[in-house]
């Protein structure tokens, strides 16, 4: 019985460290993005301590931009902090120093190159977690608004957005609590005791004939 509880435990565990994309994260933590010029540049933005976005080798970004951004017949963006791609292929990564668990923005992209998709990846330290494909061959995947992921522990290491002069606004994130290591240890006895009452049942059951 121990080891069925366990494997239940593992593949609960499993599920979630896959769930789907997220449109919505209650209870998230606003992540600002502070305003600058509207210089486009290739260097890389503090957003704040431990958080910077950065744009891939010979791709251009602007970030903390309030200006007018436009996204083809996608519309536009203005008046709100964003970070966006400069070219129609090419991405900026937002990089976490400490890892996160959730991840939510606002997203826009525009549809006039055919042969760059506009996708949003999340990175941990194995490399590749979860890819969302937001527009493929100029038509759109999914509608522009919120989008982003959710995982089962403070896994994301990096957001990375690719393609279609693809922007962010409005940005949230959830770091989860992590265990003590009382807490685990208390888990752990907890497992022990049940494993070991299920044993004295099954030893306490007297079967009798005739």
């Amino acid at each position: 019985m121990k080891k069925y509880l366990v494997a239940a435990a593992l593949c609960a565990l499993s599920a979630n460290a896959n769930a789907a994309a997220i449109v919505s994260l209650p209870g998230g933590t606003p992540l600002p993005i502070p305003v600058q010029s509207a210089t486009f540049t290739t260097a890389p933005y503090v957003l704040a301590p431990g958080i910077v976005a950065s744009p891939a080798p010979g791709s251009t970004f602007t970030a903390g931009y309030t200006g007018g951004y436009g996204f083809s017949s996608n519309g536009d963006w203005t008046g709100t902090s964003m970070i966006g791609l400069d070219l129609p292929a090419g991405y900026f990564t937002i990089n976490f120093a400490n890892p996160i668990q959730a991840f939510l923005g606002e997203l826009n992209w525009s549809t006039d190159n055919s042969s760059a998709n506009a996708t949003m990846d999340i990175f941990g330290a194995s490399g590749l977690l979860e890819s969302l494909t937001l527009e493929s061959a100029g038509v759109n995947a999914v509608a522009p608004g919120f989008h982003g992921f959710s995982r089962a522990s403070n896994e994301i290491t990096s957001v990375r957005f690719n393609n279609e002069y693809i922007g962010v606004r409005n940005i949230s994130t959830v770091t989860g609590a992590i265990p003590e290591p009382a807490t685990w240890m208390m888990m752990l006895m907890g497992f022990g005791l049940i494993g070991a009452a299920m044993r004295r049942k099954r030893q306490n059951v007297q079967v009798s004939f005739g």
